[in-house]
């Protein structure tokens, strides 16, 4: 059979790879058609006319070689975008005269509209005496857009680079060369791009201060040893000699042959030293000052009638640290015990008249109302020799004759923690650079500002809120982490509570947050809201996962102390510390805190007494109906360091043992017969106060002297406007000199009562034994196991009997209308509790219930 020469192709006379030594034109074609890549044979000229193409060619353009030969009439520059036509024949006649292979890029119309980048290879052959073009063509497109991207992205990058608040350099650390740099390196260094170039080569370590190179070079080995990251401080000389203080932050990005190469971000901090470098000097005059004098320092402008003060402020009468018209005779009887204060007052008058300096001892109401003893130095100055235009003074507690086994003796507060505290009032003026916050001061004036504008109708909460067990985050995971977990919680709390932004961080992890609310129900859904919002932003960003405890304060319109506010909150809040997960507390009145060992309080309780720092709070008693207030107690209580105050019960059981704490009793009667005192100078309608006592106090050496000393010779007061109050259950095993002690009292004018009276078994014998001027009842006992018809009679019977002898028969205690019920049918004539009033602070209960 003869083979059909014209559809046959011969090959190799061996055949190459296993090809058939001769393909027909039908086999060559479906393989050309199979390619991936578009094949065609073109015909030089003006048009480059396709005497040839495979499928793939008109697949890329989207057309059939019939619709091409119909639109373009296969004409390639027909398909290329008019732009880009005088371009290719310029690149092909200088490609042609270079010799050679063609290689173009280019872009062509599709059949859609669309426009696709092509990719051009051409070889240039004779055939049968004319020129012909062997074309390989490629759909680079993708690759195009790719690198426009690329490009788009540097652009950007660029962009935010020179958008940083400070200098960006990618540096390589074998020779400290810049290799990057953004135009605000350049501002840092005061230098142009070309300057710096010119001047230095573009090496960092030539504008390095001297003193600093060689611990700049051992952070920069150590980071490159441990492929670490970056982090210090170091000082720059810039364009005009001028110091400043630059923060390094850098990440290893090594180049393409594995040397190392850091991208870094550099702060210009120069401000925040300077500001520390003027800290630390204050700190150490401040120091200076208070190793000789001690407490507070303060300043007072006479013509602009400002006084500025620091030290340790937290409990005296006001935690401001400048204060206006203090010293007005209005506000200095209010402050300063009234027999103390014409004095005070007459010693600042002769320091306005002459440079001058004075001493003397005052008593000052402090942070709850209680007066306590200051000794004040002061020196007034002249600028122009005439009027003094200054004062200055320094303020210490003195321990107020306190006595010891008869012996008076003098102590001053200790000093510690006043630079601490210094530092901290320095710090809360300070921007939050990590969070974005309000500074601490900031948020105190104008959450001030919002509550003094509020109508009775508004209602506000403040939140003090904190991570739990955040210092692990920054152990374990670096600081980068736990700024990143600061940054969430804030975030989370401008998105869910803060209003206007009225959230700060105070210090660490500590936030807190003034918002509005209309009724309790949305104050529930805001704080649920913000619950779920911290685990859904947890669980969307993948972050470390962290709980929260929050400490909520809903404020009364009676309330004006922001300080006050906050630590109700802030009491809410540690009522709750140590749950997992996120939880938070409303503040109530009952809040206690049991997690100190009694070792611990005990301290702190004797801390209290030596410091004077007890609060004395006063709960009222009425006679009748709420209005008529014939009296009140005295219940003294002890903040302890974290913020709790140790009160009641728990107080007491801890006095009882006596030894350290037996002064306990007699440091409180002081304080309350202090402010008894200035209550009765004033004018204002003095009450009966009780005040409760131990056995063992009432047994210690010269009580009754004590005492007598503390009332009558002190304060100028009558033994009747005190009532001693001792529970029940001291008299079980009472002693000769305990009992010695009540009737020595008692014959002086002292009211002393049985309280708790009838929760034991001494009852009847107490009083047919002692001479006591009362018995009082407590309300816990009143419940709906005793308030039966037996136990009516037979206390009704005590009553009765206790009224024959002339005894004073109270109740205290009461919370519920059945215990008022019931401690009225069996004859008590005085209640007290929480019925009627709650204990509230000296200076509460002087404008509320004696003026």
């Amino acid at each position: 059979m003869e083979k059909n020469e014209s559809n046959m192709i011969s090959g190799s006379p061996d055949g190459v790879g296993g090809v058939p030594d001769i393909i027909t034109s039908e086999e060559l074609k479906r393989l050309l058609n199979m390619s991936e890549c578009a094949l065609f044979i073109a015909k030089p000229g003006a048009e480059i006319e396709i005497l040839f193409a495979n499928a793939k060619f008109y697949s890329m353009l989207q057309y059939t070689s019939k619709e091409y030969k119909e639109k373009y009439g296969n004409s390639l520059m027909a398909a290329v975008l008019p732009e880009e036509k005088q371009k290719i024949r310029t690149l092909i006649d200088r490609q042609i005269a270079a010799g050679g292979t063609l290689h173009l890029e280019f872009r062509a119309a599709r059949k859609d509209g669309g426009v696709l980048w092509l990719s051009l290879s051409a070889h240039t052959i004779m055939v049968d005496g004319e020129m012909r073009y062997y074309v390989s063509c490629m759909d680079i497109t993708k690759v195009k857009r790719s690198l426009d991207d690329v490009y788009k992205a540097k652009n950007e990058m660029e962009i935010i680079a020179n958008s940083i608040p400070g200098g960006v350099i990618k540096l390589r650390m074998n020779d400290k060369k810049i290799i990057y740099s953004n135009d605000g390196f350049y501002l840092l260094s005061g230098y142009s791009r070309s300057e710096f170039h010119m001047n230095f080569g573009d090496y960092f370590d030539q504008i390095l201060y001297p003193a600093d190179m060689e611990f700049v070079q051992g952070q920069l080995d150590t980071a490159i040893e441990n492929f670490g990251l970056l982090g210090f401080e170091c000082r720059i000389l810039s364009k005009n000699n001028e110091v400043k203080w630059l923060y390094i932050n850098g990440r290893r990005i090594d180049d393409d042959k594995g040397q190392p190469v850091y991208l870094c971000v550099i702060m210009d901090i120069t401000s925040k030293k300077v500001m520390e470098e003027e800290l630390e000097d204050n700190a150490k005059r401040a120091e200076l000052i208070s190793n000789y004098m001690q407490e507070t320092i303060w300043t007072y402008d006479i013509k602009k009638k400002r006084l500025s003060r620091s030290g340790n402020l937290g409990t005296t009468y006001s935690d401001k640290s400048v204060l206006e018209d203090l010293f007005s005779s209005e506000k200095v009887s209010d402050i300063i015990h009234p027999d103390d204060s014409r004095t005070f007052e007459n010693d600042l008058k002769r320091l306005k008249e002459s440079a001058v300096k004075m001493k003397g001892r005052y008593r000052i109401k402090d942070n709850v109302g209680n007066y306590r003893t200051f000794e004040i130095s002061m020196i007034s100055v002249s600028d122009d020799g005439t009027d003094s235009d200054k004062i200055y003074g320094v303020t210490r507690f003195i321990d107020d004759e306190r006595e010891e086994g008869g012996h008076t003796v003098v102590k001053t507060r200790s000093m510690e923690n006043k630079l601490v505290t210094m530092a901290k009032s320095a710090q809360a003026k300070t921007e939050d650079y990590i969070t974005g916050l309000v500074p601490y001061a900031t948020f105190l004036k104008k959450a001030e500002k919002i509550l003094s504008n509020r109508s009775e109708d508004d209602r506000y909460a403040l939140v003090c809120a904190d991570i739990n067990e955040f210092g692990k985050f920054s152990h374990h995971y670096g600081f980068s982490i736990s700024n990143q977990i600061l940054k969430t919680f804030s975030k989370i709390l401008l998105d869910n509570i803060a209003e206007d932004g009225m959230c700060s961080r105070v210090d660490g992890d500590y936030f807190i947050v003034l918002f509005q609310y209309s009724h309790h129900k949305e104050l529930l859904n805001i704080m649920s809201s913000m619950v779920r919002s911290q685990e859904e932003v947890l669980e969307k960003n993948g972050g470390i996962n962290f709980g929260t405890t929050t400490g909520i304060y809903l404020i009364q319109p009676s309330d004006h102390e922001l300080i006050d506010m906050l630590e109700k909150a802030d009491l809410a809040r540690r009522s709750i510390k140590g749950l997992m997960g996120n939880h938070y507390a409303i503040y109530t009145d009952d809040l206690q805190d049991e997690r100190f060992t009694e070792e611990e309080i005990i301290e702190e309780i004797y801390s209290a007494i030596s410091n004077r720092t007890i609060e004395i709070c006063y709960l009222p008693r009425i006679c009748g109906n709420k209005e008529n207030i014939v009296g009140c107690k005295a219940i003294p209580r002890v903040q302890l360091k974290d913020g709790q105050y140790l009160e009641s019960d728990r107080l007491y059981r801890l006095i009882e043992r006596g030894g350290k704490l037996d002064k306990f009793a007699f440091v409180t009667l002081s304080s309350v017969c202090c402010s008894i005192g200035a209550w009765k100078k004033k004018g204002n309608k003095i009450f009966p106060v009780s005040i409760e006592m131990t056995a063992s106090e009432l047994s210690s050496q010269n009580a009754v002297d004590i005492i007598d000393n503390i009332v009558v010779n002190k304060n100028n007061l009558e033994p009747e406007d005190i009532i001693i109050e001792i529970q029940e259950r001291y008299f079980a095993e009472i002693t000769t000199i305990f009992e010695m002690t009540i009737e020595k009292l008692v014959k002086r004018g002292y009211k002393v009562v049985i309280s708790r009276f009838g929760s034991d078994h001494t009852a009847l014998h107490s009083i047919r034994r002692i001479p006591v001027t009362g018995i009082k009842f407590h309300g816990e006992y009143f419940n709906e196991n005793m308030t039966n018809e037996k136990e009516k009679i037979i206390l009704g019977k005590v009553v009765e009997m206790a009224k024959e002898l002339d005894m004073s028969v109270s109740c205290g205690g009461i919370h519920t209308q059945l215990q008022e019920n019931f401690a009225r049918e069996i004859g008590c004539d005085v209640l007290e509790g929480d019925m009627y009033y709650g204990a509230v602070r000296s200076n509460v209960f002087e404008k509320c219930f004696l003026k």
